[in-house]
């Protein structure tokens, strides 16, 4: 699938206000993959695609992952937050010709994933840095993105988890596999 293919989908799927956060998911997703030598086409495309089942309703969420072989239900199922990425990965692997790392970039963006491929984290990142979000921490981490990915990763991580923690709600354990993966991996290279 193209760039301009997905973005055809998520503009006739997307309500206007969510597929003006896709679009600026897509530019950053863009942008990244270009200072980070992936290939801006897929990226973009990943981004187009991130939030294609945002506006579904709950029990078309549900049915989409319980259906699926690629999510684990049981880990998400207290998790409502994820279940729009992980149906999101679902109906870009049923209904579109989008490659498996494309899919799973879509059905990890929220939370990460531990062994997450560039193309993964790019999506990953974008989602957080997108130029329609704002708040505190933002500016820093936008900076970070561009010197490096997987401390910018890191980073959205750790306000993620502050954020559920704050609030008491449950939390998928991706997050914490890919917290964990991050970290060993700035152990293994040294990494700041």
């Amino acid at each position: 699938m193209k760039a301009d293919e997905a973005r055809a989908l998520a503009k006739e799927t997307l309500s206007e206000e969510r597929f003006y956060h896709t679009e600026c998911v897509a530019e950053a997703a863009k942008a990244l993959a270009l200072r980070y030598g992936e290939d801006p086409e897929r990226a973009e495309t990943a981004g187009f695609l991130h939030d294609i089942a945002k506006e579904f309703e709950e029990p078309v969420l549900l049915q989409m992952i319980k259906s699926s072989d690629i999510i684990r239900f049981g880990e998400v199922e207290r998790c409502p937050k994820v279940w729009h990425a992980c149906a999101g990965g679902v109906f870009a692997e049923r209904h579109t010709d989008a490659d498996p790392e494309i899919v799973s970039a879509i059905a990890s963006h929220t939370t990460g994933r531990a062994g997450m491929t560039q193309l993964e984290k790019i999506v990953f990142v974008a989602d957080f840095i997108s130029i329609d979000r704002d708040f505190e921490e933002l500016d820093e981490i936008r900076k970070l993105a561009f010197e490096s990915l997987d401390l910018a990763a890191l980073g959205i991580i750790e306000s993620q988890v502050l954020h559920i923690l704050k609030h008491r709600r449950y939390m998928d354990v991706n997050i914490i596999r890919a917290y964990n993966d991050l970290l060993t991996k700035r152990e293994e290279t040294g990494e700041n």
